[in-house]
């Protein structure tokens, strides 16, 4: 039996439609990162820069100069998804620090960078409130998301072992005081920028980089000779950290 002619055409044309189909690759669609709201938890770190403290002894005033410091913290929270422009959380934060004394000085002069000892070491505890403004909805501006807020809460700072080798340590207490700070940064999405894009762990995953200022004032301290002074405590930190939704 012949098979008429148009027949045959569409049949060989169908066969190598097919064969072509089979030897052009698939095309691998790209990974669409979606906004996540809701629980998270999360880590900030931060280089601290201290302002000078300060402390009486008998009729003196001594006053602290520290080295760079270090702050570490835990934190949980919530978001709740973007409202108009600004997508605003709220979350919990304890965190410890701690700087090592550089120099203490009396009346402006040095009592010995190398004989000067102590730490100022701090727990804290805060409130936390951030507005997060996406720059885009899609494209390469949305993997970042700038940052404002703040925080209030609690500080308990020691000036702990404070004094001058070959003299004494000179003060070693600690007390609580109403703390706040205030952040400014950037939230950027780690799938988002290609990073980590094939590991689970850090699925809906973001870095925060930004500035924090921190403040708590008036801190009772007693010296070991037994005067009561007080003090303010201040600092400037670059954050860094980790938020993991869920």
């Amino acid at each position: 039996m012949k098979i008429p002619a148009l027949v045959l055409t569409a049949l060989v044309s169908s066969t190598s439609s097919l064969l072509a189909a089979d030897l052009v690759a698939p095309v691998e669609q790209p990974t669409v990162v979606q906004p996540v709201s809701g629980f998270y938890i999360g880590s900030l770190s931060s280089v601290n820069f201290l302002d000078d403290t300060s402390f009486g002894v008998g009729g003196a005033t001594v006053s602290t100069d520290y080295d760079v410091g270090f702050y570490s913290a835990l934190r949980a929270g919530y978001d709740f998804g973007a409202y108009g422009f600004v997508s605003p959380r709220v979350e919990l934060e304890l965190g410890y620090g701690t700087a090592s004394v550089d120099e203490h000085s009396i009346g402006g002069v040095g009592l010995g960078g190398i004989n000067s000892f102590g730490d100022a070491r701090s727990i804290q505890g805060y409130v936390n409130g951030y507005l997060d403004i996406p720059l885009a909805a899609d494209g390469a501006l949305s993997a970042f998301t700038p940052y404002v807020g703040g925080g209030v809460g609690f500080m308990n700072l020691d000036l702990r072992k404070q004094g001058v080798a070959g003299v004494a340590t000179l003060m070693d207490d600690s007390d609580t005081a109403f703390a706040y700070h205030l952040d400014a940064g950037v939230g950027i999405n780690l799938q988002a920028i290609g990073l980590f894009s094939d590991v689970s762990l850090f699925d809906n995953t973001t870095l925060d980089i930004g500035y924090r200022f921190t403040a708590a004032d008036n801190f009772d301290f007693t010296s070991q000779a037994g005067t009561s002074s007080s003090t303010d405590f201040r600092s400037n930190a670059v954050t860094f950290g980790f938020r993991k939704s869920f």
